[in-house]
Formats: structure tokens, sequence, C-alpha cells
């Protein structure tokens, strides 16, 4: 029981920094000109959508029995992919699909026979697991907030 319960509570950890973060995205960040390096918020938006929808990908995939998504570019080379396939779309456009995505996300990983399967291989060797997901998403997440939100100085 104990394994059920810290798997709902890393599903609850995502799910709240998801939802923190497109409050966020709906609210001052919409009209924010902050940046972090060389991304602003809708840069940052593009960069979580493209994950979670590869995430979701690799969740359903690996849940009806097929293999891990491989990935053979580095993260930076699909991060600059990411926002360059969301060309032409405003933040309200990307956190719609944010919306519509997050909740198929979290229930492709809800639903996987084992949460510890293995869903993502990256270039450089690391492994991703349905809860290793689940954890980098509620920190990754909500770094990128805390640090929108230091470059717009609230």
């Amino acid at each position: 029981m104990a394994a059920s319960e810290t798997f709902d509570q890393q599903i609850d950890q995502a799910d709240q920094a998801v939802q923190k973060t497109l409050q966020y995205f709906e609210g001052p960040g919409a009209q924010s000109a902050a940046r972090v390096d060389r991304w602003g918020v809708w840069e940052v938006a593009a960069h979580l959508l493209y994950w979670q929808r590869v995430t979701a990908d690799a969740a359903l995939a690996v849940g009806r029995g097929g293999l891990p998504t491989r990935f053979t570019s580095t993260a930076d080379v699909l991060n600059d992919g990411a926002v360059a396939q969301c060309a032409g779309m405003t933040i309200a456009d990307i956190v719609a699909r944010l919306k519509q995505v997050h909740p198929e996300m979290l229930q492709a990983i809800r639903d996987l026979p084992d949460p510890d399967a293995e869903l993502m291989y990256r270039a450089d060797g690391a492994v991703s697991s349905g809860k290793d997901r689940l954890r980098t998403i509620a920190h990754h997440w909500a770094e990128h907030l805390d640090e929108l939100l230091a470059a717009a100085g609230a």
C-alpha cells in the first residue's frame, strides 16, 4: 500500500506543479517580458508542452507493450526543436494544448502496468521510468516557474 501512496503522491506533486505554472502562464506570465537566459515565458511553455506530449506518448506506448522512446539528440537540440514546433502559436494556444495533454499524460502513467517501467532513453544514456518522469515534471516545472518569477522581480 505504501508504494501506491507514494505513486499517488508523485502524481499529485506533478499535477500541483503543472497547475501552478499554468496559472502563471494564464495570469501575469501571459504579459511578462521576463527572460531567463535566452528563454521567456513563451519558450518555456513550448518546451514544457513538448516534454508533456513526449511523456504521454512514451507512457501510452509502453503501456501497450511497446518499446520506450529513444532520443538520439541532446536535450538542448530537442528543446530548440520544441520551441520551433510552436512557431506561430500564442501563449494561450500553448496553454490550451498543455491543458489537454497534461491529464492525458497523467492518465497514461496511471495506466502503466508498472510505473517503474522504463519510458525514455536519452542520448546521454539516462533512463526515465514513469515515476522518474513524475518527479522530473514536479521539480522541473517548479524550477522554471521560480526562475521566471525571479526574472520578473516577483
